[in-house]
């Protein structure tokens, strides 16, 4: 049974409207009744020509009330009358996660096995194995923060990522966790939710950073959680065998040090969970609980957050009557009630679908098909993107996303040789490269470089494409070398088998039987003994041929690293930094 106690307008500002809709009647009527004073003096016929009456004819007599319910009814429907809840699927804070990560130098040092960075990522990769629902961010810092994966549910994407960070893809050293809270905040600031996590997992600040992030943190909503990686004792960092370890401008070697007791005391003023680095997965463990917590008392806030179901398109019924009825007697009066009308019952959009849902009507009908398509590649659903561009250049590039080389490459030679740019043939030759068609490949890469010489993407799948070539040619020249001697080796064994079969003829049978048993086990040994060299050297060379192919613009640490730096020289700012650990 309904509610009617709940009864309330969700818009109920549009109430308002129906204020000067009721002064404008009330001037009607004012006039309308001066009219009628004048009528008691003045003959009807005179009355015409003095004063126009615009109620003239019977059929607008009804015309100004008509109106006046029209815009009430349509007021009322607008306010959006209610009193039944429908559920509607929100975020909790559990849903939306940055994860924040220091990259600076002193994350190498290996006083925690087998390095306070590695312990770190094992351990961010526990956290999303209990926490593999919602939204997760991924922001590195070291003496600049940058945005490695902005909001996911794609957790793989966030654990591949993790295996490729270290400390040296960072463009500038140092250790400034305010410029990545800056960035994480943003983040969450953009998903428009009221709760969130940021997971800290760092081996320390200076008090000039803490206090930074702590005037960044107190103004937001978002819970914090840090799991300190390291050991008051500390240990050297190692940089290479080379360089050695890492040494001060005195010459001292660098021993960084987790200062627990100043992080419990910034985790205590900013309300954040701090956890210290464990062996086994209780720190991990500490921290999903800290997070569990947070998310009890934010669920308390949310259980009322169920959308109110708009009733006020019933209303609309009693609307249909007035528009028919106005078509009769003026058009302008049916046009407003149309636009008006139109309004009512169209729905408000909610932007509560997926990222990876198929397009909508609406996008269909108002985008384009290359349009269409873009945005289903942004949904990684390269398959259905491919069926929906016409332009060549984007159904080459859904190709390629689809590991359709030969199709990426045949779409993108289609296209005429004046109109194409030193993308197009960048893109070609990736995808020849890829298709095994070195050659060409490099003479895409070439024709691009041609065109821009400073394409960087060009010159390194080019030269990597060179090289896996030259590789590849030494390896044919190598095994042409070795048939050779393998078939000389061969004639060799035959005539010395043959020498030895006339010089057994003379011996007895018996013998002569023995040593041909003999002869036979021996050449099949042989040839066994050649096939598995033979197999092992074609299996080394598909190897060495793989390892080449995975080497072109898909080296996670190369890739990360060329992207901050870009980054770090777009925004042209250059940090001061005391300490590059």
């Amino acid at each position: 049974m309904p509610d009617f106690s709940l009864f309330h307008f969700i818009r109920p500002w549009a109430l308002l409207l129906i204020v000067p809709a009721v002064i404008l009647y009330w001037f009607y009527k004012k006039q309308s009744q001066a009219q009628k004073g004048w009528a008691a003096v003045i003959d009807e016929h005179l009355l015409d020509w003095i004063m126009p009456r615009s109620n003239q004819s019977k059929g607008l007599k009804h015309l100004p009330i008509m109106l006046l319910i029209f815009w009430i009814i349509g007021s009322l429907a607008l306010a959006g009358p209610t009193w039944k809840k429908t559920p509607q699927p929100v975020f909790s804070s559990k849903a939306t996660q940055v994860i924040l990560l220091d990259l600076s130098l002193s994350m190498g040092s290996d006083d925690i096995k087998p390095s306070r960075l590695e312990r770190a990522k094992f351990k961010i990769k526990d956290y999303l194995k209990l926490h593999h629902e919602g939204l997760t961010g991924l922001v590195v810092y070291a003496g600049d923060g940058f945005i490695l994966s902005p909001l996911t549910s794609d957790k793989d994407t966030i654990e591949n990522l993790i295996d490729a960070v270290s400390t040296n893809i960072m463009p500038i050293l140092g250790s400034r966790p305010e410029t990545g809270f800056e960035h994480a905040i943003k983040l969450l600031n953009n998903t428009g939710l009221s709760q969130g996590k940021i997971l800290w997992f760092t081996d320390g600040a200076d008090n000039e950073s803490l206090e930074a992030v702590t005037e960044q943190i107190e103004d937001t909503p978002y819970q914090l959680n840090i799991l300190a990686v390291g050991t008051e004792d500390g240990a050297p960092i190692k940089l290479s065998d080379e360089e050695g370890f890492l040494k001060d401008r005195n010459g001292n070697i660098v021993i960084p040090q987790l200062n627990y007791p100043q992080m419990a005391r910034f985790a205590e003023s900013v309300g954040a969970v701090l956890t210290p680095v464990t062996v086994d997965n209780q720190d991990v463990q500490l921290m999903a609980q800290a997070s569990s917590i947070h998310t009890a008392d934010s669920e308390k806030d949310n259980k009322f957050a169920d959308d109110w179901f708009d009733l006020g398109y019933w209303l609309i019924i009693l609307l249909l009557p007035i528009v028919l009825l106005s078509f009769k007697h003026r058009s302008l009066l049916g046009c407003l009630c149309i636009m008006m009308f139109a309004g009512l019952i169209t729905p408000t959009a909610k932007a509560t679908a997926p990222a990876n849902q198929d397009l909508g009507a609406v996008e269909q009908i108002f985008l384009n098909k290359d349009q269409q398509g873009k945005k289903l590649l942004d949904q990684d659903n390269a398959t259905k993107a491919y069926n929906t561009f016409e332009d060549s250049r984007w159904k080459a590039m859904a190709a390629y996303r689809m590991g359709s080389y030969k199709a990426a490459e045949s779409l993108l030679n289609k296209l005429p040789d004046d109109s194409l740019k030193a993308d197009d043939y960048y893109n070609q030759g990736n995808a020849l490269a890829l298709d095994g068609r070195y050659e060409e490949s490099i003479a895409a890469y070439e024709k691009a470089l041609e065109q821009q010489p400073s394409h960087e993407d060009a010159q390194y799948n080019k030269s990597i494409i060179e090289n896996l070539k030259e590789q590849q040619d030494k390896q044919k020249q190598q095994d042409q070398n070795q048939d050779g001697e393998s078939q000389s080796q061969q004639d060799q064994q035959q005539e010395s088998e043959q020498q030895n079969q006339q010089d057994s003829e003379q011996e007895s049978s018996e013998q002569d039987s023995e040593q041909q048993s003999e002869q036979e086990q021996e050449q099949q040994s042989e040839l066994t003994q050649e096939q598995l060299e033979d197999q092992f050297k074609e299996d080394e060379k598909d190897q060495e041929m793989e390892q080449w192919l995975k080497r072109i613009s898909d080296d996670p640490g190369g890739l990360l690293r060329r992207k901050m730096y870009r980054e770090y020289q777009r925004r042209g700012h250059k940090q001061h930094v005391e300490e590059n650990w």
